[in-house]
């Protein structure tokens, strides 16, 4: 097998719906695609194409740092089995997105890619540059079964299916200092009145802050959800109703500035220093997901952690992170690429992954594994699959994907990193975005 060297520009966080930048560019390259996907003027079939590598090498481009053992195994075993060479390419998310956008225009794409989540297959599927994978499905009948539908949700449209769920994660877990929730008397939090009493006593018992927020916008998503907002695009109010939109920015502004209970988040493009702020016990909560748990593991390996289900407000909910695999239109492989995938996302496979990684997957029968359901932490993940769903899917279509965000990120960060005033900035968001969509 070969690998191609990581690249060296930073990475785009793991969380699926961080995948913005890619809609911008998609939908520019969109307007010239042809029937076949957006380079070729051969016609594409349902089931790829014939090329020089046909039989011989399967190309795939996966996310970096993704070449984990148990992955290499199934690929060994399926070069081994198949008489075929596996060409395994790194990138980071963003140089990934950039690649697979030069190889359509040329028609020279992988066999198989890993995505990161967000709108990237359906987009793609849909201006016919990924494949729908129905005829695959049709012939493996109860294939998708075992798998957690808010992870195909988010890889399905008009009734086809254009990925596989391989990784499915989510942000706002509470996750905490088990000695400080002991020393201040208090039970993990499930509510929002809970984690403000708990990060009050914890505070009370002499730690510096009780909680750390996040400087990313993203990690802020979970309180809207859990307040009632919802994001449309009917009516002139994307964000909606934006008096639930302001209340969720106030209560994590006064976190900070009123009850002074967390540190005022610095602007940064690294989204790491709530989980050192934990580690370095400063403070005893804060609201990640599953992959900082390996990091925690890392940088403390006794750290006395307990993780818990997103808060509920008004609801439970949070936001859905994850990747999953999907096959180019015109893979020279594509059959084998479906192979491929069913091999890397069986049961056992996925097991072995969390055991070697403490990855979240993307199964039901996932959570039965006895590598899951005997850990406290990754039971509590495998529930909170559940709860969680792509909040701004409405938007996907727009060619605008990436100035929404920005908007969303802007306002976010008025409020939570600057003091702003939460009712002008989610009404400047509201303004923005109707115009964006148009």
């Amino acid at each position: 097998m070969t690998r191609s060297t990581y690249t060296t520009l930073s990475a785009v966080p793991r969380r699926a719906f961080l995948a913005g930048a890619a809609a911008a560019a998609a939908l520019t390259l969109a307007a010239c695609s042809s029937p076949g996907g957006v380079g070729g003027n051969e016609e594409v079939s349902e089931g790829g194409v014939e090329g020089e590598r046909t039989g011989k090498t399967l190309v795939f481009y996966l996310s970096a740092g993704r070449d984990y053992k148990a992955y290499m195994d199934v690929i060994a075993a399926f070069e081994k089995e198949h008489n075929i060479k596996v060409d395994i390419q790194q990138y980071q998310w963003g140089d990934l997105k950039q690649k697979l956008m030069a190889d359509f225009l040329s028609g020279s794409v992988p066999d198989i890619t890993e995505e990161p989540g967000g709108f990237w297959s359906t987009r793609f599927g849909q201006q016919g540059d990924i494949m729908s994978l129905n005829n695959f499905l049709d012939k493996d009948p109860g294939f998708l079964d075992d798998f957690v539908p808010a992870g195909l949700e988010v890889r399905q449209a008009d009734g086809q299916t254009y990925a596989i769920p391989l990784h499915l994660t989510m942000g706002g877990l509470v996750f905490a200092n088990k000695e400080m929730l002991d020393a201040a008397g208090v039970a993990m939090p499930s509510t929002w009145d809970e984690f403000k009493s708990a990060s009050k006593a914890i505070q009370d018992s002499g730690v510096e802050y009780g909680c750390a927020l996040n400087n990313d916008f993203s990690y802020g998503i979970p309180w809207l959800l859990q307040n009632g907002v919802t994001y449309t695009t009917e009516g002139d109010t994307p964000m909606t109703p934006p008096e639930a939109a302001v209340e969720a920015l106030n209560f994590q502004k006064d976190l900070i500035y009123t009850d002074h209970l967390a540190p005022v988040p610095v602007a940064s493009n690294e989204y790491s220093a709530p989980r050192k702020t934990l580690t370095t016990k400063r403070a005893g909560l804060i609201l990640t997901g599953p992959w900082d748990i390996g990091a925690i593991r890392k940088e403390d390996p006794d750290f006395p952690l307990a993780v818990g289900l997103p808060l509920k407000g008004k609801e439970r909910k949070t936001t859905i992170a994850g990747s999953g695999l999907m096959i180019p239109a015109k893979s020279q492989n594509a059959e084998l690429a479906w192979e491929l995938i069913k091999a890397m996302t069986a049961p056992e496979v996925q097991e072995a992954v969390t055991e070697e990684t403490g990855m979240a997957m993307s199964r039901k029968s996932w959570a039965d594994s006895p590598v899951v359901k005997d850990d406290p932490i990754l039971s509590v993940v495998a529930e909170a699959r559940s709860l969680a769903v792509a909040p701004n899917r409405a938007f996907w279509d727009s060619e605008n994907m990436a100035k929404i965000d920005e908007a969303e990120k802007t306002m976010y960060e008025n409020v939570i990193l600057n003091d702003k005033d939460a009712a002008a900035e989610v009404e400047a968001y509201n303004s923005a975005v109707h115009q964006m969509l148009g």
